[in-house]
């Protein structure tokens, strides 16, 4: 009987696992290089980099092969006031990304889109505190929104074959 019990519990919690990943790698991307060009308005901080790094995380591998996938995409920035001030000698300011995506094969376009992100900030008297904290909220919303994308790419279904 305590055998049995055992060899139950075992085979219920080996056979039994309900976690399933939202997003799996496609294979496909694995196999193929897939450039990646950013485009930028101004010369922020180091968005650019940042949201390089993160892609290139997702889609490039030491065994990828080259290839005519293209992902380019379009930064845009706009920083407003909020109104609000927390006291006497700080405001708060908001901070809005925009992230217009294209996703190109040889055949040419397979998908486009656009991820906007918001966030805030504080503005105090100390400017090197002021730039530390845009700094700091441009790269934790960049950093989510890149991994949006890569999310939403890898996960897609195209419509039609990807011809590499």
């Amino acid at each position: 009987m305590n055998k049995f019990l055992i060899f139950t519990i075992l085979t219920l919690f080996s056979f039994s696992c309900s976690y399933k990943p939202l997003y799996k790698k496609n294979a496909l991307f694995s196999k193929y290089d897939i450039a990646i060009k950013i485009k930028s308005d101004g010369k922020y901080e180091d968005n650019v980099s940042v949201v390089k790094s993160i892609l290139q995380k997702h889609f490039k591998h030491k065994s990828s092969k080259p290839s005519n996938l293209k992902l380019i995409i379009a930064i845009k920035r706009s920083i407003s006031d909020l109104g609000i001030n927390k006291n006497l000698f700080t405001k708060g300011k908001s901070i809005n990304y925009n992230l217009n995506y294209s996703f190109y094969d040889k055949k040419g376009l397979l998908t486009s889109g656009r991820l906007t992100g918001k966030t805030s900030y504080n503005i105090g008297e100390n400017t090197y505190s002021n730039i530390v904290y845009k700094e700091d909220a441009s790269k934790k919303l960049l950093s989510s929104l890149s991994q949006n994308l890569a999310n939403i790419i890898t996960a897609m279904d195209f419509k039609r074959t990807i011809s590499p």
